[in-house]
């Protein structure tokens, strides 16, 4: 539970009193390699630590699947809006490669806020920071080609090298091939670059 509270500590710092308070609310899972943690079509309850592991949400798209989000261990994750409307989601949560999540009851975390006001203020902080993450995504997919946002995620080499090409492609936004002839033209601009 050390790295759930290490990654809070970022936002907020959290007394002993109110860090064993989140601990009576969460559980640890292991989860397989290629399952889904929450599946299309389900209401969401849960805020999920990736204590380790690659999670990806993903949801359909005039019958193509679309990569929206990845999460690396070290991350939180969540179905948010369906965690805020408790109505089904469209999005699954995908597990990309075996490993252990913290589950989070979010119904018991929400009534912690009447006992405990830093928690609450833990939660809007890292609401703040998700939606500007949203934020961003948006205007990449708005502002920049898909040149240039594989470029950028180029910049998280971990994920570039755990991640299936087709995931990539799909949270790009383009093909398969597509990405691979960004991917030959990125090399022969930056052949330093591991691809």
């Amino acid at each position: 539970m050390e790295e759930l509270f290490d990654y809070f500590e970022q936002f907020q710092k959290l007394s002993e009193i109110e860090k064993e308070a989140i601990r009576t609310i969460c559980s640890i899972k292991k989860v397989d390699k290629s399952s889904l943690i929450e599946e299309i079509g389900s209401t969401s309850k849960t805020i999920y630590f990736i204590k380790s592991g690659l999670v990806r949400i993903y949801y359909y798209k005039d019958g193509i699947e679309v990569t929206e989000f990845f999460a690396l261990s070290g991350n939180l994750v969540a179905r948010v809006q369906s965690l805020l409307t408790q109505k089904p989601s469209a999005k699954a949560i995908h597990m990309l490669e075996a490993g252990t999540v913290i589950a989070i009851n979010a119904t018991k975390f929400f009534k912690l806020f009447d006992t405990f006001p830093t928690i609450e203020r833990l939660y809007r902080m890292m609401l703040e920071v998700a939606y500007l993450e949203v934020v961003e995504r948006l205007q990449s997919i708005q502002f920049h080609s898909a040149k240039e946002r594989y470029a950028a995620l180029m910049n998280n080499h971990e994920l570039i090298q755990k991640v299936p090409l087709k995931f990539i492609a799909s949270y790009l936004g383009i093909t398969q091939v597509s990405l691979s002839r960004i991917r030959a033209n990125h090399s022969k601009t930056n052949p330093l670059n591991p691809q």
